[in-house]
């Protein structure tokens, strides 16, 4: 699905924290409907079977593109069809510059609406990406604002 993937190794999970000292963070797994999978390319992803939908964390450290976030933004939404931009706004977490997307697509010919996150704090990117039906959409956008929330550097880095 997109570019959510499972190949990151460098973290470590305790007590519901996952933390990745190499790339200098943080976050909170999420609970309730949402089950851990693997999907290539990112370092923690979840689906929920009765919303039918998924969200993943990625960071890249190593090839982060440079440019202005919304540009560099774009990548989160490569595969999809039939876009429509439904919002796009400027945020900072944690003292961090971000962008927060959110558009209507088509993924394999399914209607999906979609919420992506980008963070750039020195040399790194974080990507947050939900994926879910129009009809089950705002049933899992809670969850996905807690686990975007969650995110925290660590400090030193």
């Amino acid at each position: 699905m997109l570019w959510l993937g499972a190949g990151c190794a460098g973290g470590r999970l305790v007590e519901g924290i996952y933390r990745d000292a190499a790339h200098g963070y943080q976050i909170r797994i999420p609970t309730g409907p949402w089950l851990a999978i693997a999907v290539d390319g990112a370092a923690v992803a979840f689906r929920a079977p009765e919303l039918q939908a998924a969200m993943a964390f990625s960071a890249d450290c190593k090839a982060a593109e440079p440019g202005e976030l919304p540009w560099v933004a774009r990548h989160l939404f490569f595969g999809l069809k039939a876009k429509r931009l439904q919002s796009r706004e400027a945020i900072r977490l944690r003292d961090t510059p971000g962008i927060r997307t959110r558009l209507v697509a088509r993924l394999d010919e399914v209607p999906v609406e979609v919420e992506g996150v980008t963070l750039r704090r020195g040399d790194c990117l974080y990507d947050f990406m939900y994926v879910a039906p129009p009809a089950t959409f705002a049933r899992g956008q809670a969850d996905f604002q807690a686990f975007v929330e969650s995110w925290t550097p660590l400090a030193g880095e």
